[in-house]
């Protein structure tokens, strides 16, 4: 295996070489006259971007000039993002919505009713690796954008059609994050910030700072950037929980509190050797500290024989779901506490030429990323359910009265009969790396229409790798949950109907897991766990550009090979078995604008795209397996296939743009998706011997789908009033279904039917405020239930607010908030069925923040 991986970054490091060469020996081939003329001249026109307003028409001047169906985001100064979170600031985009993870800040975007993980995301033109903290969710290909600050970032473009000389892998669309470069930037540039912010939710405060320095020669030739950034952030979830219709029979209120700490660092140098030829050096690292703990209170196990029924109605397993429960396997809390870590990292070298004919690039560089859940200490307190202490619940949970969960005989804040009853520790480890190198040409010809070719190679190298261990747990000395007591765990009014526990007992998580960690003797590795996934992808391009008066496009052709490993135990645990999977496509695209007038533009695109499985989805071990009898009682796991089909769709859009002035866009767009083949989820039960705990288990595993079809249109109108107001609104209709291998129709993931945002905002040279709401109908996406696939979400609407004070021509103080409308989310069964399964209350979130310019 090692031998392998050695002769892949072998093959990775001699293209580089390879690369290098080319671009230090091609000069020499060129002509005096090429290397003596002048650059060309730019398409896109500059922009000084210093509010609001300049920095809309920045992100306007990107999309009209683009050939592709193109929408950016810019910067208007270091560390004036419109938003803290990258996805937040993404949502404002025509056509994007975001997926919200555990705290309620953007997790995961989604592209014209495209599931989030068919979106690509890269930095500076290249993917890069991500794990993240949940055992139990899925091991995806799509960023982490907590990892991200958004300090660090210029400006992103989102394309939503292809062009063959970007790299493959977007059904959905391709996010670029571009971060900043010395050369760009005047000497001596200085930026400093500091901040606080806070969750209604907390009484806690984070903080956070970061700087940024950039020097160049008076040459102009040589420069270095670096930049660092901290920041605390208080996440906090309040939730009601139903699984009564689960094998287990439980409900009840959860509190999930994560404290999040991330430190990143940028360093970029910048080398103009000549006028044609310039290195660029980027590395960049990122740390996230994700220490959270979660405590659910529940009813588990509910006796339907020992239960009244105060409504009639019942779930599908027989159980009320509204009534008194006078015998159960327990009223306990089920807390974990994970000690989670990710880190992020990349580097790489870029090369380019340009002289007066041809532009030669190329790059090689590589990112990794280790995560998982650092060890899940996992605790069981209470008392089982008899007749002294009975629990009545309404877990319907309709929107009208939430969740009713009222304890009978005993306080959930009193610790003296919560004992302990059980307890593990259980580890999961995550590594993601890639080895990437590539060479681009691009050649300027007179072709007639056609004014240039591009051309180039890419091959990239990568290992995903899971694995687990479970601890063998010596003497500890845990008794009851007093040992460990934190005060109240509270604020659940917003999820819980009147009569149910204001607050519970909290557990002093970080405690708790080094009791049980000190208690280690030995670490047991979980082999029917683990798997690797190996992917060797091969790809080239050729694409035309080409323009005349009143019209410009490309048109291209990519084709890429995928070879694929997966390695996982054998039935017998003994030794690694490897399962192998190989495809090829060609992906042609096309791309044409047409200015119909000096401001009314004509765009249309027809493309084939592919997106690769989800790691989850290839990796053939069983993820999941307990080491000891869960307490619940249900056994739960899922694998994958290594040989599964990618998501493969036919694209095309068009659209009309009028830019009815420099700040002003009026545009419509109709597209339309047809889905050859997708990758959805089931659920089957398969009997496992050879496994620490052997039974019948509930097995999710992809489902190769047979197609499906996504259509949709959407409306964006932007523009600046010219009295200091401005506004934007955008407004997407996307339907969205498949088809499954067994012919059940079904609502793709991460489609919304409706959805639109509305920004307005005021500026003055010594004030700015924007204000931005942001609606989304009813989706399907993967949420944090326990056991979760993908299940239904409710309509969703945000409303986020920034002002900004410009105390000085360098100091700024600004005050964010997020979440003001207090958003309660509603997540229900992915059957349909009229109960919710997680009602969830996130809390608002504030920033004050200072900055300083120089």
């Amino acid at each position: 295996m090692l031998h392998n991986k050695m002769n892949k970054c072998a093959v990775a490091v001699k293209l580089g070489l390879m690369v290098g060469t080319a671009v230090l020996a091609f000069p020499t081939m060129a002509d005096q006259a090429a290397e003596e003329s002048a650059k060309k001249e730019q398409q896109v026109e500059v922009i000084q971007i210093r509010g609001i307003k300049a920095s809309q028409e920045a992100s306007l001047n990107v999309k009209r000039y683009a050939v592709a169906t193109v929408d950016a985001i810019t910067s208007e100064d270091i560390g004036k993002f419109p938003d803290k979170n990258i996805a937040e600031s993404l949502q404002r985009i025509a056509g994007v919505a975001i997926n919200r993870g555990f705290v309620g800040e953007g997790a995961e975007v989604s592209i014209r009713g495209v599931d989030p993980t068919l979106t690509q995301v890269q930095m500076n033109g290249q993917f890069v690796a991500s794990t993240s903290w949940f055992s139990q969710g899925a091991n995806k290909r799509s960023f982490n954008m907590d990892l991200m600050p958004s300090e660090m970032i210029s400006d992103l473009e989102v394309y939503k059609s292809p062009v063959a000389s970007l790299d493959e892998g977007g059904v959905g669309g391709t996010v670029i994050l571009h971060t900043r470069k010395p050369l760009d930037l005047d000497s001596n540039t200085l930026f400093a910030s500091v901040e606080a912010n806070q969750n209604s939710l907390a009484d806690e405060t984070g903080l956070g700072a970061s700087a940024l320095y950039s020097w160049k020669n008076d040459d102009e030739t040589f420069g270095l950037l670096g930049m660092i950034s901290t920041l605390e952030q208080i996440g906090r979830g309040r939730k009601a929980e139903n699984y009564w219709e689960e094998g287990w029979s439980a409900a009840g209120i959860a509190g999930f509190d994560q404290d999040r700490k991330r430190d990143a660092y940028d360093i970029t140098a910048q080398f103009q050797a000549t006028e044609q030829l310039g290195f660029t050096l980027h590395a960049f690292r990122t740390k996230l500290d994700a220490f959270n703990t979660n405590q659910n209170f529940l009813v588990i196990g509910a006796d339907p024989a020992f239960m009244t029924n105060t409504s009639g109605r019942v779930a599908p397993n027989g159980l009320p779901l509204t009534g008194t429960v006078t015998r159960a396997g327990w009223l306990a809390q089920d807390t974990n506490t994970r000690n989670a870590v990710m880190t992020s990292d990349v580097l790489d070298l870029r090369v380019d030429y340009e002289a007066s004919n041809y532009t030669l690039s190329g790059v090689i560089g590589t990112t990794s990323s280790d995560g998982g859940n650092g060890g899940n200490a996992n605790g069981l307190w209470g008392q089982p359910i008899n007749g002294t202490n009975g629990i009545t619940v309404d877990v319907n949970m309709d929107l009208a009265n939430a969740m009713l969960l009222a304890p009978k005989g005993v306080s959930l804040s009193d610790t003296s009969w919560q004992d302990f009853q059980d307890g593990a520790l259980a580890r999961t480890k995550l590594k993601d790396e890639e080895t990437y190198a590539q060479a681009d040409l691009k050649l300027e010809v007179d072709y007639g229409a056609i004014q240039s070719i591009e051309t180039g190679v890419k091959v990239r190298s990568h290992e995903f790798t899971y694995n687990s261990y479970g601890a063998v747990l010596g003497a500890h000395g845990i008794t009851n949950i007093s040992q460990f007591e934190d005060g109240l765990l509270k604020d659940f009014d917003g999820v819980l109907a009147s009569g149910s526990p204001t607050s519970f007992v909290k557990i002093d998580g970080k405690a708790y897991w080094n009791a049980l960690n000190n208690s280690v003797t030995a670490w047991n590795e979980q082999r029917a766990n683990f798997s690797s996934v190996t992917e060797d992808v091969y790809a080239a391009y050729v694409q035309g550009n080409f323009s005349g008066d009143n019209y410009r496009g490309n048109v291209g052709v990519r084709y890429v090979k995928t070879e694929t490993d997966g390695r996982a135990y054998n039935g017998n645990l003994t030794g690694i078995d490897s399962f192998k999977g190989d495809y090829s496509d060609f992906l042609p695209s096309l791309n044409l604008a047409i200015d119909l007038s000096d401001d009314l533009i004509l765009r249309m695109s027809a493309a084939k795209v592919m997106t690769r499985a989800g790691y989850s989805q290839l990796a053939p071990g069983y993820k999941g397996l307990p080491d000891t009898p869960p307490s619940s009682g249900r056994l739960q796991a899922a694998r994958g296939n290594p040989a599964i089909d990618p998501f493969r769709a036919s694209q095309t859009d068009i659209g009309l743009e009028w830019y009815y002035n420099e700040s002003s866009l009026l545009s419509f767009a109709v597209f339309n998706k047809d889905i050859a083949s997708f990758i959805s989820t089931k659920k089957i039960i398969e009997n496992l011997v050879d496994v620490p705990v052997p039974g019948e288990y509930e097995v999710s595993v992809p489902d190769q789908g047979r197609g499906g079809k996504i259509e949709g249109a959407e409306f964006q109108w932007q523009t600046n009033f010219g009295n200091g107001f401005g506004a934007l609104f955008n407004y997407t209709y996307v339907d969205a279904t498949g088809e499954t291998d067994n012919g059940e129709k079904i609502i793709l993931p991460g489609s919304s039917r409706n959805q639109f945002n509305v920004t307005g905002y005021y500026e003055h040279d010594m004030f700015s405020a924007r204000l931005a709401y942001t609606n989304r109908s009813q989706f399907f996406a993967e949420g944090t239930a326990l056991g979760n696939s993908s299940d239904s979400f409710d309509a969703q609407d945000f409303l986020d607010a920034s002002l900004v004070f410009k105390v000085t021509d360098q100091l700024d103080v600004s005050l964010e908030g997020t979440n003001l409308n207090n958003e309660i989310t509603y997540q229900r069964h992915s059957t349909g069925a009229e109960t919710v399964r997680v009602i969830t209350e996130n809390g608002r979130r504030y920033a004050l923040k200072a900055s300083y310019r120089f």
